[in-house]
């Protein structure tokens, strides 16, 4: 089964690869981003990339001759494997850095001064910061839903806006906290 399109991509034709790979990508994407969801739509195009570059390099180096299953749900079981090992990597990295502000928090005193001088800036705060940060922080809404309630372009612009207000507030409870000692 299968056997005439490994043998075509083998003997270099690459529009048979090109083929598979646009038929096999939405399905792919739909597995991925169904199964693994702490998984960015980047890195899934990414593990979909080094996918098909292992399933080329698996028929040129002769190891993949002729599949019983389907094309899509072998190229998806090399993928899922890919997936699986970004999955713990990123977990792993989440733990630590969690272990390792816990460690941080631990070790320090908490400073209850900066309570106050947040609030005060945020009670300084431009009216539209004050919403985005309302809205994405206390209400959980998306960064679409707030581009469609506030009337911004698009989620971008909300996105970029909401970093520009918690830079500008980082920088001065900075000044505040730290400038007085």
């Amino acid at each position: 089964m299968h056997k005439e399109q490994i043998e075509k991509i083998r003997l270099g034709n690459l529009e048979e690869l090109d083929k598979i790979y646009l038929e096999v990508k939405p399905k792919f994407f739909s597995f991925a981003s169904n199964t693994f969801s702490e998984i960015t739509t980047e890195e899934i195009e990414d593990v979909y990339q080094d996918t098909i570059i292992d399933f080329y390099n698996n028929i040129k180096r002769g190891l993949l001759t002729a599949i019983t299953s389907s094309l899509s749900a072998y190229i998806i079981q090399i993928g899922k494997m890919k997936l699986i090992k970004l999955s713990d990597k990123k977990r792993i990295e989440q733990t630590t850095n969690i272990n390792s502000i816990d460690d941080l928090i631990a070790s320090q005193e908490y400073d209850h001064r900066i309570d106050d001088i947040v609030k005060f800036i945020f009670a300084n705060t431009s009216e539209s910061c004050k919403q985005i940060l309302n809205l994405f922080y206390f209400n959980k809404k998306s960064m679409e839903e707030i581009a469609s309630e506030l009337g911004y372009k698009n989620a971008d612009t909300v996105k970029s806006k909401k970093n520009r207000c918690i830079s500008k507030i980082s920088e001065q409870v900075t000044k505040m906290h730290f400038g007085d000692e």
